[in-house]
C-alpha cells in the first residue's frame, strides 16, 4: 500500500497535489452553504412590515364587527337630579324649576341605514383589505429583490475569492520552486524578486477582497435580520428568467385598479351623505319634580328625527369635481406605467441576451488564459520563460476571471430586475 501511495504522489507535482487538497477542502465546506431561498424566507419571517400588515388586516376585521355592532342601536342609562331651593323667598322661580327635577331614564337611539349604504361601507372595508394584501405582496417583492441583489453580490465576491485563493496556492508552490531555481542560477535574484512582488500583491488584493466580501455578507445578514458574524459559503442562486407577463397581471398595476375602486366607493358614499336620514329614539324610566304625585311619574317616550339635506353651499358638486381630478390623475399614471413597463421589459430581455453572449465570450477567453498559464507554469519551472512574461500571463488570467465573474453577476442582476418587473 505504501508503494502505491508513493507512485500516486510522484504522478503529481507539488502544485497539483496542493490544488487537489484545496478542492477536497472546498468540497467539505459545501455542507455549510446557505441558499438564496433560505435567506429570502428568513428575511420575510423577520421583517416587521409583514407583522404590521397582519395586524392591519386583523384591525379591519374588528372594523367590520364595529360596523355590525353600530346597526344594533345604542342603549344608555342617564340620571339627572337637580334641586333648586327657595330660602326666605330667595331662589329660582319655582314655575321654571318646579323646585327640582329628578330622573333616571333608559334611552334607546337607532339610526336607520339603507341596505345600499351598508353594502357601500362593507365594500370599503373589503377594498382596504385588498390594499393591505397588495401592500404585503409589494413589500415582499421589494424585499426579495433587495436580498437577491445583495446575495448575488456576495456570491460573486466569494467566487472571485475562491479563484484568487487557487491562484495564490499556485504562486505559493511556485515561490518554493523558483527560490530553489534562483539559487541554482537558472534565474537571477532580481527576476525572483519581481515574481515575489507579484505574489505579495496578489495576496494583498486577496485580503482586501476578503474584507469587502465579509462586509457585504454582514449587510446581507442585516437585511435579513440575521444576528450572525460567521462567514458562510453561499450556493449558486440558480436564478432563471421568469415568463414575461402583461402589466395588468402584475401586483404593481393592481394598485391602480384598487385606487379606482376606492374612488368609486367614495362617490357612492357621497351620494348616501346627501340622502334623507331617519333616526329613532326613545326612553323609559322615572322623571319627576316630587311636587305632585311623584309615585305616578314612571313613563316612556318615543320619537323620530328626520334630516333632509337641502342646500350645502355647492359642496357636493365640488367634492365630485375633486374626485374626478383624482381619477384623471390615476388614469394618466396607469397609461404612463403601461408604456414604461413595455419598454423596460424589452430592454431587460435584450440586455440579458447580450450579456449571455458576453459571458460565453469571457469564459472562452478564460479557458485560453488558463491554458496559457498552465503552459507557462511548466516553462517557469524549467527556466524557459521570462518572469515578466509569466507575470503578464498570470495578470491576464486573473483579469479574465474577474471579467467573466462580473458578467455572470451582471446577468444574474438583470435576471433579478426582470423578475422584479414581472412580479
Amino acid at each position: 500500500m505504501q508503494n502505491v501511495a508513493i507512485k500516486v504522489l510522484k504522478q503529481f507535482s507539488g502544485r497539483r497535489f496542493f490544488l487537489l487538497l484545496t478542492f477536497s477542502f472546498c468540497s467539505f465546506i459545501l455542507f455549510a452553504q446557505n441558499t438564496l431561498d433560505s435567506y429570502l424566507q428568513t428575511a420575510i419571517k423577520n421583517s416587521p412590515v409583514f407583522i404590521e400588515n397582519k395586524n392591519q388586516v386583523n384591525s379591519l376585521a374588528l372594523d367590520s364587527m364595529l360596523l355590525r355592532a353600530s346597526r344594533k342601536g345604542q342603549v344608555n342609562l342617564t340620571s339627572n337630579d337637580v334641586y333648586a331651593p327657595v330660602i326666605n323667598g330667595y331662589g329660582y322661580d319655582e314655575i321654571i324649576t318646579n323646585g327640582g327635577n329628578y330622573n333616571a331614564l333608559l334611552g334607546v337611539n337607532y339610526t336607520i341605514l339603507g341596505k345600499n349604504n351598508l353594502n357601500n361601507q362593507y365594500a370599503l372595508l373589503n377594498i382596504k383589505k385588498q390594499i393591505f394584501a397588495l401592500n404585503a405582496k409589494l413589500g415582499e417583492r421589494d424585499l426579495r429583490q433587495a436580498v437577491t441583489a445583495q446575495y448575488i453580490t456576495v456570491y460573486g465576491e466569494q467566487q472571485l475569492l475562491s479563484n484568487a485563493e487557487k491562484v495564490l496556492d499556485v504562486l505559493k508552490n511556485e515561490d518554493v520552486i523558483l527560490k530553489d531555481i534562483a539559487q541554482q542560477g537558472l534565474y537571477r535574484q532580481t527576476d525572483y524578486l519581481a515574481f515575489l512582488i507579484g505574489y505579495k500583491q496578489q495576496h494583498l488584493a486577496f485580503e482586501r477582497q476578503k474584507l469587502q466580501m465579509q462586509n457585504d455578507l454582514y449587510a446581507l445578514n442585516y437585511l435579513c435580520g440575521i444576528v450572525d458574524t460567521a462567514t458562510v459559503s453561499l450556493s449558486d442562486p440558480a436564478l432563471s428568467v421568469a415568463p414575461g407577463i402583461s402589466i395588468s397581471q402584475t401586483y404593481s398595476f393592481r394598485q391602480f385598479f384598487l385606487d379606482s375602486l376606492q374612488l368609486q366607493n367614495s362617490l357612492e358614499q357621497l351620494k348616501f351623505h346627501y340622502k334623507p336620514k331617519l333616526n329613532i329614539f326613545g326612553d323609559a324610566g322615572y322623571n319627576t319634580t316630587f311636587l305632585y304625585h311623584a309615585e305616578k311619574n314612571f313613563g316612556a317616550s318615543v320619537g323620530l328625527n328626520l334630516s333632509v339635506p337641502i342646500y350645502d353651499g355647492n359642496q357636493r358638486k365640488l367634492q365630485i369635481e375633486k374626485t374626478k381630478l383624482l381619477e384623471n390623475t390615476r388614469q394618466s399614471k396607469a397609461d404612463f406605467s403601461r408604456k414604461q413597463f413595455s419598454l423596460k421589459q424589452i430592454q431587460l430581455k435584450q440586455q440579458i441576451t447580450e450579456t449571455e453572449k458576453l459571458v460565453a465570450e469571457a469564459q472562452e477567453q478564460l479557458k485560453i488564459s488558463e491554458t496559457l498559464l498552465k503552459a507557462n507554469n511548466q516553462l517557469l519551472e524549467s527556466g524557459d520563460i521570462k518572469i515578466s512574461d509569466y507575470i503578464l500571463s498570470l495578470t491576464n488570467y486573473i483579469s479574465s476571471q474577474v471579467t467573466a465573474q462580473q458578467l455572470i453577476n451582471a446577468r444574474m442582476l438583470l435576471t433579478n430586475e426582470f423578475n422584479y418587473l414581472n412580479y
